[in-house]
């Protein structure tokens, strides 16, 4: 990212300035005067105010976590407003109170509908973090970000942030959450399974019993009677039963009825013979009057004779429909039947519940295997995204070369007395002339060589991504703690790193500003009634 310039107002102690970065040779010394102390001292001046107001329009921060309370200069009026142009294209307009972030592109609005998607946007457009912001433009007490006391986490999202390649593991944390999410899923289905495995189980159980009873109770009967009654419903048996009884009280209401015919025909034919018996001895004729009464009676003689006749075939009929209609159970039997058909609707209803519950065992089954699928491919991804996964592939690839830039700039500070190595775990190896040492046990200026030699490494990244780095670098303070060597060093490496980008430098070491006071510019910071000014003299 190129910076070419920044307008400040009300920013911090500054009430108004403009900084030109592309106005400047290849190192700038920033000098602070602060006369609102006694006797004036270069502390407090406001030099860090140039870098936070960078910070503060790229990402709405301050690299000091400077609270918004503080931020408007409370000796001046007006907005807090930061406008930056960056990359000869975008400028990006920043207010607090009331907040507000404007960006363009081309002369194009490009802003969205909220800060924070304006935020998202621009950090996107522009390729960059504030993380990589920190570690690739300003390095010193601005920045408290030392890799070298990072954890193993926090040095991989470092590196990621470097590579551009932060959005692909960015997917962990859903692989995670989905990993868990299809765990759950698993654990219900088969908490649901393992409850229908064993209804199931309990059902069959009844149902087995149920048949057992059923063969015990037809034992209790004839081969026939068992057939019958497996073949026909208690309504259908009980109908049947009841047919049979009609047609059984027909048979004897009809046979009662002939039997009463049958004698009255025989009284009517003894009759007939008694008047035929009571002729005349004379004649041989009989009176009219038992002549007429033998008429009579013979004529009542063929109707029953008729009568009789039918009802001789209506009985015959009804034994046939009798022995048709004959069910092999009697009403003793009826008890027993009840408890039978009692037992067959049981199993039937039985039988319904266990296909429905096998229908929902196979159902849990299929969503505990999907599940279990689903949990593997996510554990699979999730090793994938690991350290042990592509994090370890690229921290892999790019040690050589991390390895290499880290020394190049170690001997520059330390004249070539310390090597440093990382392994793929990012475990660092430190080496001072040829032994091994810790970091925790350096002085505080041989620790701070090596974090800058690693910082500046750091920043090398970008070359693998492609990525523009900044044409502009700050060393804040970089020079603290170092002794007469380490300026040495330091000075030779300012001289490196301002071959190919502008330095601004702030530094209270005597010695430092001494060796590059005849070839900088100078950026004046000067504080007085609580307003900073910013100029170049």
């Amino acid at each position: 990212m190129k910076l070419n310039c920044i307008k400040i107002e009300n920013f911090l102690s500054i009430k108004k300035a403009f900084v030109d970065f592309e106005d400047f040779s290849e190192l700038v010394h920033l000098v602070g005067v602060n006369q609102d102390t006694k006797p004036n001292s270069s502390n407090g001046a406001g030099k860090s105010s140039i870098i936070e107001a960078i910070a503060f329009a790229l990402f709405g921060k301050t690299i000091r976590r400077t609270t918004e309370k503080s931020l408007k200069n409370i000796h001046t009026k007006g907005r807090c407003k930061v406008v930056i142009t960056v990359n000869d294209n975008v400028i990006i307009e920043r207010t607090k109170k009331p907040p507000m972030l404007k960006v363009s592109v081309d002369g194009n609005n490009c802003t969205k509908e909220s800060i924070h998607h304006t935020q998202k946007y621009l950090e996107q457009f522009l390729n960059i973090n504030q993380s990589v912001f920190l570690a690739s433009i300003v390095f010193g007490q601005s920045n408290s970000t030392n890799f070298l006391t990072a954890s193993p986490e926090e040095k991989r999202t470092i590196i990621q942030n470097f590579l551009s390649v932060s959005d692909i593991f960015k997917e962990r944390p859903k692989i995670k959450s989905l990993k868990s999410h299809y765990s759950n899923i698993k654990k219900v289905a088969s908490t649901l399974l393992d409850d229908s495995n064993a209804k199931l189980v309990e059902l069959k159980k009844k149902r087995k019993g149920l048949l057992r009873l059923g063969k015990e109770v037809d034992n209790m009967f004839s081969s026939e009677k068992a057939a019958f009654i497996r073949n026909n419903s208690l309504t259908e048996i009980q109908e049947k039963e009841r047919a049979y009884h009609e047609l059984e009280l027909s048979y004897e209401t009809i046979s009662t009825r002939a039997h009463e015919r049958n004698a009255s025909l025989a009284r009517v034919r003894e009759r007939i013979k008694s008047n035929k018996g009571a002729a005349c001895e004379h004649c041989g004729k009989v009176s009219r009057k038992a002549w007429e009464m033998i008429q009579k009676d013979e004529t009542q003689c063929q109707s029953l004779e008729e009568e009789m006749t039918s009802t001789s075939s209506r009985l015959k009929k009804l034994r046939v429909d009798l022995e048709e209609s004959a069910i092999p159970v009697s009403l003793q039997d009826f008890e027993v039947i009840e408890k039978v058909k009692g037992i067959e609707v049981e199993l039937k209803y039985l039988k319904t519940l266990v296909k429905e519950q096998t229908e929902i065992s196979k159902k849990h089954i299929l969503e505990v295997n999907s599940s279990q699928k689903k949990y593997d491919l996510m554990r699979f991804w999730e090793t994938a995204f690991s350290e042990q996964g592509l994090v370890k592939y690229v921290i892999r690839n790019i040690l050589s070369f991390f390895n290499e830039r880290s020394n190049y700039y170690l001997g520059f500070l330390t004249q070539g007395n310390f090597a440093l190595s990382f392994n793929e775990l990012l475990q660092d190896d430190i080496k001072n002339q040829g032994a091994t040492v810790f970091f925790e046990s350096l002085s505080g200026g041989e620790k701070k060589k090596i974090s800058l030699a690693v910082m500046l490494a750091l920043n090398d990244l970008l070359l693998l991504t492609g990525k523009a780095r900044s044409n502009v670098i700050f060393f804040d303070e970089i020079a603290d703690s170092l002794d007469e060597e380490g300026i040495k060093g330091l000075y030779e490496l300012i001289q490196q790193i301002t071959a190919s980008k502008r330095l601004f430098v702030i530094t209270h070491n005597d010695y430092l500003a001494s060796l590059i006071e005849d070839w900088s510019d100078i950026l004046l910071v000067k504080k007085k009634d609580h307003i900073t000014t910013v100029r170049k003299i």
